[in-house]
């Protein structure tokens, strides 16, 4: 499929356009949006590739992202790099003379990790402070919110602007065995509360757990709450969570881990309420995939949460477990309720984040600064702030 802005010929075409992310990865949210990137612009008439640092490309995907030790930077006209954690990526890049743009998808604060894993948080730390010393390194920094772009505003980066993420609910198919599965996971008809997303602290499954507490002992003894996402590195925290639950005396609560595409589709098809505690996100593209599959959204409304929500979910303001509790059972228990919501949740993802809309965003933001190309951009070789 080609996403060309009417009216003729794609200026981008012809030109070379590589991105670089940290690493790469299935299932993870910037790899897949750098395929999806990639694949708009390959459909321009784009030389496009993916490259990450070696050491942090799944052996499951070298197929699809090449060592950024192998890029040549003479014949790139233009170089996409994908900021969320500091990488030793970064200082290979700063050493290319071409345009370069930055897709910024947020810096978790290492403050969330501390005391869980110390080596995570310090990566997290170098990640901000890095943020701040290449700021001039960019021609143009794109932001996947608002909420990003004000944190790069904020750090003196001198060109910005939202590009939303570049969604493509293809990648999400509901083929026979996913729903055959879903099928089987509902056999006991129990309300499930689910949330997609690593098991990580800045997303505080805590608050989550001491809400569906008040859930199952208040509304649905019945209930099930249902984490999907990898718990990599969070071994104690995840202890911790355990701990939490046998305190609290709440049963029917499932750590599942990392899972494939196609479990990933089912446990959505499977569940009745994507609930969300997080307290800081970027912007959480299981959102979008829960308005997708037709999944009501309750979350608190903190960082990017409430401009990627929109109209289309129910924000809550405060984490105390019998409000959160409240909204949850609200849209479970109101068919009325449910089907607005699930209404304005498929309008949200067609008129905000629909790829014809996202690939106009960027295939502009992109041609200007093509045609930039002959001005002076970035740090030349030699001054590298890191």
């Amino acid at each position: 499929m080609s996403y060309k802005a009417s009216g003729g010929m794609n200026p981008l075409k012809g030109a070379t356009i590589h991105q670089v992310t940290a690493g790469f990865a299935q299932g993870d949210a910037i790899s897949d949006e750098a395929r999806n990137i990639r694949q708009v612009l390959r459909s321009w008439g784009c030389l496009s590739e993916i490259y990450a640092w070696p050491e942090s490309i799944h052996p499951e995907t070298r197929v699809e992202c090449r060592p950024v030790t192998e890029l040549d930077q003479r014949t790139c006209d233009l170089l996409i790099y994908h900021y969320s954690i500091g990488s030793p990526a970064t200082r290979s890049i700063l050493e290319y003379g071409c345009p370069k743009v930055m897709i910024y998808h947020n810096v978790t604060p290492s403050s969330f990790f501390r005391v869980y894993n110390p080596e995570i948080a310090d990566e997290l730390g170098r990640g901000r402070r890095q943020l701040g010393a290449i700021r001039n390194a960019f021609s143009l920094a794109l932001a996947d919110s608002e909420f990003n772009r004000k944190e790069l505003e904020e750090l003196g980066y001198p060109r910005t602007a939202v590009l939303p993420i570049l969604f493509d609910p293809r990648r999400l198919r509901v083929g026979l065995r996913e729903r055959s599965r879903a099928r089987w996971q509902r056999r006991r008809r129990e309300t499930t509360i689910f949330f997609v997303g690593r098991l990580v602290p800045n997303k505080k499954a805590e608050d989550l757990l001491r809400a569906f507490s008040f859930y199952q002992r208040l509304c649905d003894r019945r209930s099930r709450l249902i984490w999907v996402g990898s718990a990599g590195g969070m071994e104690l925290y995840a202890n911790h969570l355990l701990s939490l639950i046998e305190s609290l005396g709440i049963r029917h609560v499932r750590f599942v881990g990392h899972v494939s595409r196609s479990q990933l589709t089912s446990w959505y098809l499977a569940g009745d309420v994507f609930a969300s505690a997080s307290e800081h996100e970027g912007f959480c593209v299981p959102i979008l995939e829960s308005f997708h599959f037709g999944r009501p959204v309750v979350a608190f409304g903190a960082a990017a949460v409430p401009e990627t929500v929109g109209d289309a979910g129910l924000l809550v303001a405060t984490k105390e477990p019998e409000i959160f509790a409240s909204a949850i059972y609200r849209v479970a228990s109101d068919p009325d309720l449910r089907a607005e919501l699930v209404s304005r949740g498929h309008r949200r993802v067609s008129e905000h984040f629909g790829r014809e809309r996202v690939a106009s965003i960027l295939q502009e933001c992109l041609t200007a600064e093509l045609t930039r190309h002959g001005a002076s951009v970035g740090l030349k070789r030699g001054d590298n702030p890191l």
